[in-house]
């Protein structure tokens, strides 16, 4: 099964470690400092242009990933849970 995360992005939903919430008020220090660790390991991947609202983290068995993505945590999760049709 599969979750798309925004700008032709789609992940495996089984690699998902979480979304997490990007608030440039309320987001703490740690997780700025991890965020800029993992851009400046080539470990993050922007989907799209738009400002992110939202990062995923991921692991494909190989390595953790972040994607920041313009959609909600909210949003992911919704599209995370929907029911095959």
């Amino acid at each position: 099964m599969f979750l798309h995360v925004g700008s032709n992005t789609v992940i495996r939903k089984k690699d998902i470690i979480g979304f997490f919430d990007i608030d440039s008020q309320n987001t703490p220090e740690t997780t700025k400092k991890f965020l800029r660790r993992a851009e400046k390991e080539g470990k993050s991947e922007l989907c799209g242009y738009d400002l992110p609202k939202a990062f995923i983290l991921v692991n494909d068995g190989n390595e953790d990933r972040v994607i920041l993505t313009h959609l909600s945590s909210k949003t992911l999760e919704g599209r995370a849970e929907l029911p095959l049709t």
